[in-house]
């Protein structure tokens, strides 16, 4: 049986894919080529160097840093300062929270609509209800850190007091 030989415009336009493809290829092997070379013009004697700094900077100055947060900590509580950030931390909480209710109510009313655009709406808005939801949960979370850091926020409430 004999071969059927592919027709010139199918060997035309096969040719000019296997080009594209090699100077493609030929581009991208330049290309990491140049990258490497790149990066290797960095000695290993600088990076080692910094690395060393780095690591001897911070060494030395955690017990600096922790003195600092000590004395900050002792500041946020006897001026007073630490119990009106854990107060307006929890009223920017319980607003977000109220906020993420009416949005979700909000959006429960939309969905109920019989338009398709109303529904849309809606469902938009749950998204947004529950971005809303979680973004409460940061100044807590917040708080938390910042006390367990060092600064002293939550600490120096007395929570037993409240009740």
């Amino acid at each position: 049986m004999d071969e059927q030989q592919p027709k010139s415009a199918q060997r035309h336009i096969s040719d000019r894919v296997h080009r594209l493809a090699n100077s493609s290829t030929q581009q991208y092997h330049a290309l990491a080529d140049l990258m490497t070379e790149k990066c290797e013009a960095i000695p290993t004697r600088f990076i080692r160097r910094s690395v060393g700094i780095v690591a001897t900077t911070a060494a030395f100055s955690v017990p600096v840093a922790a003195q600092a947060t000590q004395e900050a900590g002792d500041v946020m509580c006897s001026s007073g300062l630490g119990p009106v950030i854990t107060l307006a931390f929890g009223m920017i909480t319980m607003g977000m929270f109220l906020l993420a209710a009416f949005r979700g109510a909000m959006a429960w009313l939309k969905m109920g609509s019989a338009r398709s655009d109303k529904k849309k709406e809606g469902r938009d808005a749950a998204r947004g209800a529950v971005i809303t939801f979680c973004g409460a949960w940061f100044f807590p979370l917040f708080a938390v850190i910042l006390d367990k850091a060092g600064v002293s926020t939550l600490s120096c409430v007395n929570f037993a007091n409240i009740m």
